[in-house]
């Protein structure tokens, strides 16, 4: 079984070493590193074998999140390999499975895509039909203060919502118009899968431009894209009432909240119990002893 790793990186990048170092040695990896920041650090402690992909300068919640995520999949499949499963993992995962696990486990659910999603169009949830139906301008503008750019997109989304103007929860799709649906950035696809979401992205400007001003696009584009097509049968669909992002992210155990929780060694017991493959935050120098934990743990697998 051959799987490809697309991985985004904007820091900690002894952790990305460790991480591409404990996943499966015969997998191959892609990897995109923030533009915001130094990208030598990477480059120098990755081993040869990785794969860079252009760079975006990429903002939390901003279109440039999907544009990365389409580089990977491009760089991928540019490869011409005939990969079984591609994952789209953060810098700061980890596997608590053996690779030997991970493999059995896709091998014993052929053909199934690890992607949740939650019909938007449709929700019994307000505001999560309001990250479509509002608009969200501003979050790839580059400017040289944080504070100044929040405070215009707070002002630009207030504003337009203030006005009034409203987008249609449905978006144009092959000369149709189709159900919104979202979900987690986190999952594995199959190559016929990822084939047809790049081919999507690459053909379909009407999406693009739709996306372009929703709430954090890389958790609604691909999403919209599989579960409008002859793949979504096999994927992991959400309906009503509204499950969460935790119950939407069917291989992370991530510890959602105001924001992404860094875990440490007192989570230990948590990752073990959640039957999911991966964990979300690692930080080096935090996370050290709970790493040591889920080695030992995987080495028994």
């Amino acid at each position: 079984m051959l799987l490809a790793y697309l991985i985004s990186a904007y820091r900690d990048p002894e952790h990305l070493r460790r991480l591409i170092d404990t996943l499966d040695g015969e997998a191959h990896f892609y990897v995109h590193i923030d533009a915001n920041v130094d990208d030598r650090p990477f480059r120098r402690c990755l081993p040869a074998k990785v794969r860079f992909v252009p760079r975006h300068r990429v903002s939390w919640g901003g279109w440039e999140q999907v544009e990365y995520q389409h580089e990977l999949l491009r760089a991928a499949l540019a490869s011409g390999e005939d990969y079984d499963y591609l994952f789209c993992l953060s810098a700061q995962d980890f596997p608590l499975w053996s690779n030997r696990r991970i493999r059995e486990f896709l091998a014993a659910h052929p053909g199934a895509e690890w992607i949740g999603g939650h019909n938007l169009t449709h929700t019994d949830n307000a505001a999560q039909r309001r990250k479509i139906t509002r608009y969200h301008p501003f979050r790839d503008l580059h400017l040289p203060s944080p504070w100044l750019k929040n405070k215009l997109v707070v002002a630009a989304r207030h504003l337009l919502a203030w006005s009034g103007l409203r987008r249609r929860p449905q978006v144009e799709l092959g000369g149709r118009l189709c159900d919104v649906y979202f979900g987690s950035d986190y999952w594995a696809l199959t190559l016929g899968c990822a084939r047809h979401v790049c081919h999507v992205l690459d053909t379909q400007p009407a999406l693009r431009r739709y996306f372009r001003t929703t709430f954090v696009p890389s958790e609604l584009c691909i999403q919209t894209i599989v579960f409008n097509s002859p793949f979504a049968p096999h994927a992991q669909f959400l309906p009503n009432p509204y499950p969460g992002l935790t119950a939407l992210t069917p291989l992370h155990f991530i510890d959602y909240g105001a924001c992404i929780r860094e875990l440490t060694e007192e989570d230990f017991p948590r990752l073990q119990a959640s039957g999911k493959m991966f964990c979300r935050k690692i930080v080096s120098g935090k996370s050290d002893a709970l790493v040591r934990k889920i080695l030992a743990a995987r080495a028994a697998d």
